[in-house]
């Protein structure tokens, strides 16, 4: 989609969230599905009348999804869908292993009954949902209470920031390949199973697999070694 083509917004969200989190959702989704491809401008006033807010949410939208590397914003405010970059990912999971250990150690320490139950939906949600978009944001949703759960702001905060940031990424995967979906679905219970089971070894191996599968599917498609 070129700068000047228009494009139309869905925001078919839960009604029960704030305006802020109805303008990121919504542009967040269509970014990754690839309704709203890489160069794609995004004009605050033509988002807010198309979701029916005013363009203060629009625009603190704008910024978070500016801090998560999927737009640019320019100095007037405009934002510009960027084009995903594979070296990215090769950062995010580079740094994502590393984190891996002492992540799942003081989540695992820590998590609540009820974020398990929370987990256990969600995985259930995953298993059945088919639209990518949808897909990609509760599978966001399910890897944040394990980095909630940490109970370090921080740690957190980092972590909820990359798989943030690599949305884009498990959305063209699965373009690349349909059959990561199936596999992911599949570590997302065996992860459940670990924590229930107090795992850390078996969970952290689980969450290695896990964030390599984008990086997998890219490199099979473009034929790296």
């Amino acid at each position: 989609m070129s700068s000047g083509e228009t494009y139309r917004l869905d925001g078919t969200i839960s009604p029960r969230v704030t305006a802020v989190e109805l303008v990121r959702g919504t542009l967040r989704a269509a970014i990754v599905r690839g309704d709203l491809p890489g160069d794609t401008r995004l004009i605050q006033t033509e988002i807010a009348n198309q979701l029916g807010v005013s363009t203060t949410p629009v625009r603190e939208a704008m910024r978070d999804l500016a801090s998560e590397g999927l737009i640019v914003l320019d100095s007037h405010r405009i934002g510009t869908v960027r084009n995903p970059d594979w070296h990215e990912m090769v950062e995010i999971v580079e740094i994502r292993r590393s984190l891996e250990a002492v992540a799942v150690s003081r989540s695992m320490a820590n998590i609540t009954k009820e974020e398990m139950e929370q987990a256990q939906v969600l995985a259930d949600d995953l298993s059945e949902e088919q639209e990518v978009g949808s897909w990609v944001e509760t599978n966001i949703k399910f890897h944040s209470i394990f980095h909630r759960a940490t109970r370090t702001s921080r740690l957190s905060s980092i972590l909820s920031t990359l798989e943030e940031g690599g949305g884009v990424f498990v959305a063209q995967a699965q373009t690349l390949d349909p059959e990561i979906r199936k596999q992911a679905v599949g570590e997302h219970y065996a992860l459940i199973d670990a924590y229930t089971a107090r795992d850390v070894e078996t969970a952290v191996k689980i969450g290695l697999s896990h964030i390599n599968h984008p990086l997998a599917a890219h490199e099979m498609d473009s034929g790296s070694p």
